[in-house]
């Protein structure tokens, strides 16, 4: 069966501004600068493939899986909003995300997800499947995440351009940005319930 190129440009398209790797790789730096080089190129790939994972799920079976648990999108939004909100408080502090926890865990939680397979990811690609088809959803899947994992590895070249003293200004400024981020997430969470 052949793909229909325009249904897969179209996904392809929401799950890209959805998953937003251009607007995540300051985040994705704002995590891992303290890392070595190495460890940092191994981070950002295996949240890449957390990620890819986690939506995969989703594409097989997440709305039979959350329906059964009575888990909603937006309580998603709320459980992400709290994560990022409590890495934020530290970066403002000037606790060191890489000496909290070990890059493996970084990778998973909050890089793999929330950031990049997060509700609106989760919700996009279960909608792709059921309009669009399963073929069409992987497809999709798949050339979003190389594009990520693109824009998310190089994005730190562009960021050491800054120097130490603009790396710095640039976290906490990162930081305050993530924290009014995560508490919009709680919001709309909230906010579903309500309504």
């Amino acid at each position: 069966m052949a793909l229909n190129l325009e249904e897969l440009i179209t996904a392809v398209f929401m799950l890209f501004v959805v998953i937003d790797a251009p607007g995540n790789a300051p985040l994705f730096y704002f995590f891992t600068k303290d890392l070595e080089l190495d460890r940092r190129i191994k981070t950002i790939r295996k949240s890449i493939l957390v990620a890819t994972g986690i939506l995969f799920f989703f594409v097989l079976a997440g709305d039979l899986v959350l329906r059964y648990l009575g888990i909603t999108v937006d309580d998603f939004k709320i459980a992400g909003g709290a994560i990022l909100f409590i890495y934020a408080v530290l970066g403002i502090l000037g606790h060191t995300e890489a000496e909290e926890v070990s890059s493996d865990d970084l990778a998973v939680v909050p890089l793999a997800t929330p950031l990049l397979a997060g509700p609106g990811a989760i919700t996009v690609i279960i909608y792709i499947k059921y309009a669009m088809g399963f073929v069409i959803a992987l497809a999709s899947l798949a050339i979003n995440m190389v594009v990520a994992w693109i824009l998310l590895e190089n994005g730190g070249r562009l960021l050491s351009m800054l120097g130490r003293h603009g790396s710095m200004v640039l976290s906490k400024v990162l930081a305050i940005l993530l924290a009014a981020y995560s508490i919009a997430l709680i919001r709309e969470g909230i906010m579903a319930f309500i309504h």
